[in-house]
């Protein structure tokens, strides 16, 4: 990985805006999860370390989140 770790959070918000999983949130939740990443606390503490681990929590964030909004793999919301 060669990001800059104070660009980590940055690389990844471009990363999940161009991923197939935010394109099938709604607008409301697309705009959750990156008030989630960018404002909540509770992650802006916990994104430290090297750019590789910035990613790793970061990535771990939002799986939890996909999770959350019942993401069910490969076919979901697939209508």
């Amino acid at each position: 990985m060669n990001i800059e770790k104070e660009k980590t959070t940055e690389k990844f918000l471009e990363m999940i805006k161009n991923s197939w999983t935010f394109e099938k949130m709604t607008k409301e939740e697309q705009k959750r999860c990156i008030n989630l990443i960018l404002d909540d606390t509770r992650v802006i503490e916990a994104v430290k370390g090297t750019a590789k681990q910035r990613w790793a929590i970061l990535n771990s964030c939002y799986a939890s989140y996909l999770i959350g909004l019942g993401y069910t793999g490969f076919n979901w919301r697939d209508k």
